[in-house]
């Protein structure tokens, strides 16, 4: 039997009723909750990962500090408190890192793989 993923530090997620999702950031000194549709943020995710998304390989990256990140990203409506949730996937030597910029201008950086993981499981199929 499969195990379910763990929430990653920084994400609590629930479905609400079949068709939101209740995102609740935190993190030092804030918290932040986001509704969103499930469907929205399906095919959100699948677009950071859709081919023919212009990206270069981690290992082609110079590791000069001011390079610019190699990303990925995708918009979703927040249907309360409403406004857009921007996702980017970031590519860099190194684990990948998901960002969240809501709507209220926070931004929330997590493990990529991890937290798409734990998100998929509360996704429709």
């Amino acid at each position: 039997m499969k195990r379910k993923p763990h929430a990653p530090p920084g994400l609590v997620a629930e479905r609400l009723g079949p068709d939101r999702i209740r995102l609740r950031f935190y993190g030092d000194a804030q918290e932040e909750e986001l509704v969103v549709e499930a469907i929205e943020l399906a095919e959100a995710l699948a677009r950071l990962e859709a081919p023919g998304y212009p990206t270069m390989p981690p290992g082609e990256l110079e590791d000069e500090p001011d390079d610019v990140p190699n990303y990925t990203t995708a918009e979703l409506p927040v249907w309360s408190p409403g406004g857009v949730l921007v996702l980017r996937r970031i590519k860099l030597p190194g684990p990948d890192l998901l960002e969240f910029s809501t709507p209220s201008g926070s931004v929330y950086e997590l493990p990529y793989g991890r937290t798409v993981a734990y998100l998929r499981t509360l996704l429709p199929r």
